[in-house]
């Protein structure tokens, strides 16, 4: 199966030692719990309303320092404001403009995500980002999901 390259804006993210295993552990825990084909971790920033990766289980394509840029107000309202975790449990919420590189996503048949709140002291933080085939997800996933975005929250901070 031949994936399709992209482009995006990259940013040079400095990870301590610490953090960077910190966020590895909980990622694969997160993954081997909920169940993830794709698991990226991503740290907003306020200044620019984007999100950059901190955290992916293939660096080769979705690289550390990747930047999310075209976010859809939809997903900024819901993730961001309300600080909501966003459940898309089809290829339908996938195409949607909460998600960038939608012909990667369906090359690698990523049809199914979480995107997972990261929220400290009422401040939105980032996502714990799951992806898997359609249908794996549902609410109880999220719930799931969620409790290890809360464990990130300590490490984001200090990022």
């Amino acid at each position: 199966m031949t994936v399709p390259q992209f482009e995006e804006e990259y940013v040079e993210i400095p990870l301590p030692a610490a953090a960077s295993a910190k966020l590895a552990d909980i990622a694969a825990s997160a993954t081997a719990d909920v169940g993830a084909l794709l698991t990226t971790i991503s740290l907003w920033r306020p200044g620019t309303r984007d999100l950059v990766r901190v955290f992916s289980t293939m660096p080769g394509l979705y690289r550390l320092g990747g930047i999310s840029s075209e976010l859809g107000e939809d997903w900024l309202q819901h993730c961001v404001v309300q600080q909501e975790s966003f459940l898309a449990s089809d290829q339908g919420a996938i195409d949607s403009d909460a998600f960038e590189h939608q012909d990667v996503l369906g090359a690698l048949h990523l049809g199914a995500a979480i995107n997972a709140v990261i929220v400290h002291n009422g401040r939105f933080l980032g996502c714990l980002n799951l992806l898997d085939v359609a249908g794996a997800y549902s609410e109880p996933s999220v719930r799931r999901a969620e409790a290890y975005a809360e464990q990130l929250a300590e490490v984001l901070r200090a990022l």
